[in-house]
């Protein structure tokens, strides 16, 4: 008969090769990190990973679906704000930069990020922020706004450089961003409450930041998510919109819709277009 002792020995063995094994499943997966911006992380899309902070990152986000579809070992390190010297040089809220969670065994890396360092949401805050009457309301001058699109392609190149280096075997997917304005820049609506001209000159950013996106891709030989095509017809003036419209800036909390940002429907069509590169 077995004594109570050994019964005890033997169920605690069972119990640590059954936590082995399922350590070893959960390590079969290919490791993926998800860089980039808050348009990567998905702030008030669903519920949000208390783990992330002030970075804000969905548990529904467009990463965790494809990983969790694809049976991926996912590192999300996204984070809201973010700008490419937040992948590249310094972290934010605590964590370190971005760059710091590709590893040699990294097999797959998506990139949403550039946004931040042309203030692209902050502008569309900005504009928004003016039809209020206020008068704190902050958006780029021209000379500041042709300044760091010179900028960008050269730091973006310096992203996948350093993805390249560390992950040397790693498949990397450059994310666009979803449009919040329509493709007609005359046709806004009360959830984007921008002047025509305001209108347009923020579908001209989006435009810009598109065409920059294409030739770092082209340019890097890295794969592309086209967000602009996947979100035409889905901007933040649109019933089935992709991105919420305008909810004026303060404190967030991350557990409720962030202006001009992701909806979950934009999350899941960027994943499913993630997916359908992953299937080539």
């Amino acid at each position: 008969m077995m004594t109570s002792n050994r019964r005890a020995n033997v169920i605690g063995a069972m119990s640590l090769a059954l936590a082995g094994m399922v350590g070893a499943a959960s390590a079969q997966g290919d490791r993926y990190v998800s860089m980039g911006s808050s348009y990567a992380a998905g702030p008030g899309v669903g519920q949000r990973d208390a783990a992330s902070g002030g970075c804000g990152r969905s548990l529904t986000n467009y990463a965790r679906t494809v990983a969790q579809k694809h049976h991926l070992d996912l590192v999300d390190v996204a984070c809201s704000g973010a700008t490419t010297e937040n992948i590249l040089v310094r972290g934010q809220h605590g964590f370190p930069a971005q760059i710091e969670a590709v590893t040699p065994g990294t097999r797959l890396v998506s990139i949403l990020i550039g946004g931040n360092d042309v203030a692209y949401v902050g502008d569309l805050f900005g504009f928004s922020c003016r039809s209020e009457g206020k008068g704190d309301c902050k958006v780029s001058d021209t000379a500041q706004l042709e300044q760091r699109f010179t900028a960008l392609p050269a730091s973006l190149d310096r992203v996948v450089a350093a993805v390249r280096k560390r992950a040397p075997e790693a498949r990397i997917v450059l994310v666009g961003y979803l449009p919040a304005v329509p493709e007609d820049a005359r046709k806004t609506c009360a959830a984007l409450p921008l002047t025509r001209d305001e209108a347009q000159r923020m579908r001209a950013t989006m435009t810009r930041l598109t065409q920059v996106f294409e030739a770092t891709a082209q340019r890097n030989r890295v794969e592309l998510v086209q967000a602009s095509t996947l979100g035409a017809g889905h901007d933040a003036c649109a019933p089935d919109n992709y991105i919420t419209g305008y909810r004026p800036a303060r404190v967030p909390s991350w557990d409720e819709p962030v202006g001009y940002h992701p909806t979950q429907a934009g999350m899941d069509r960027v994943a499913a277009e993630i997916d359908r590169i992953l299937a080539k």
